[in-house]
């Protein structure tokens, strides 16, 4: 037979849990409402800013996007999206995501290096360079018959052959220092473009190779283009921009501009690690300028 206490404290606890459902569910519900952004807790607003800027770039609705943000310090706002930029540039996020997202940034005053990298950068359009046979039109051979005339005309004179001379082909802005490949889970292309400069040490003078930041690389293949920026990640060196890329694929780099011959041709095949696992090949290519550019 169960103790008369035990039967008190069974009933006392059921009493109690009906007791609580009655008032949280009759007496005094929980009552949801819309909030002001400027109100909400400090990382719940960094959520905010961070959303409404990525929300921004991929529908370009500025309207919309100066009312989510309004009433907000700008200071607050500006640390935010020039950290939701660079995180968007290391995601690989499309360019015009990244440009929305810095033009917002820099209307609020932000000012970083990939912030004006983007803010002023254009789309670019590609328009295939015209072959001679699209310029000179196709000539139809015709059967003409000669006229007669009365008088016969005059031979013209033969115009003396020209020898021109060969022009001198100039060397490519850059040329391959150094070409390392490596095999990893997730394919990669990497290019670090550099330069070498003269800097006097101990009154010597010597060759010191250091990178470029700030060039454009494009990376194009079948049905698709890409491009970055070097210097956006300082910790890989000055010169350094890399992507992302889809295995059994040929990819054209280019420096500056997509056009005339690439700097080299990569292929993303299959690999094996030391450890044995299966990957892809990824490739870092080291380029080096020379004094024409």
């Amino acid at each position: 037979m169960i103790k008369r206490g035990w039967v008190w404290l069974i009933a006392g606890l059921i009493l109690g849990l009906t007791a609580g459902l009655i008032y949280t569910w009759a007496l005094k519900p929980v009552a949801f409402y819309d909030t002001y952004p400027p109100l909400m807790r400090e990382d719940f607003r960094a959520d905010w800013v961070r959303m409404t800027g990525l929300a921004y770039g991929n529908e370009g609705d500025l309207a919309r996007a100066r009312l989510r943000l309004q009433d907000l310090p700008a200071d607050e706002i500006q640390g935010i999206l020039t950290q939701a930029l660079d995180t968007a540039v290391d995601s690989g996020r499309p360019l015009s995501v990244l440009q929305r997202l810095a033009a917002l940034a820099q209307e609020y005053g932000a000012d970083s290096a990939a912030v004006r990298i983007y803010a002023s950068d254009e789309v670019l359009l590609f328009t295939p360079t015209p072959t001679l046979a699209a310029i000179v039109p196709t000539l139809t051979a015709t059967t003409v018959k000669p006229t007669p005339t009365a008088t016969a005309e005059p031979t013209p004179e033969p115009i003396p052959h020209v020898i021109l001379p060969t022009p001198t082909p100039l060397p490519p802005p850059y040329v391959i220092s150094e070409t390392l490949k490596s095999c990893l889970p997730e394919p990669r292309i990497a290019v670090s473009l550099t330069e070498s400069i003269t800097v006097t040490v101990r009154g010597r003078e010597r060759q010191q190779i250091t990178g470029l930041p700030g060039r454009e690389i494009w990376l194009l293949w079948t049905g698709g283009a890409d491009h970055a920026f070097t210097g956006l990640r300082p910790t890989e060196g000055l010169g350094y921009a890399d992507f992302s890329v889809e295995p059994d694929q040929l990819y054209n780099i280019y420096i500056e501009t997509p056009t005339g011959a690439p700097v080299t041709t990569l292929k993303i095949e299959a690999c094996t690690t030391k450890e044995g696992k299966s990957g892809w090949n990824s490739w870092l290519i080291i380029l080096l300028a020379t004094d024409e550019k």
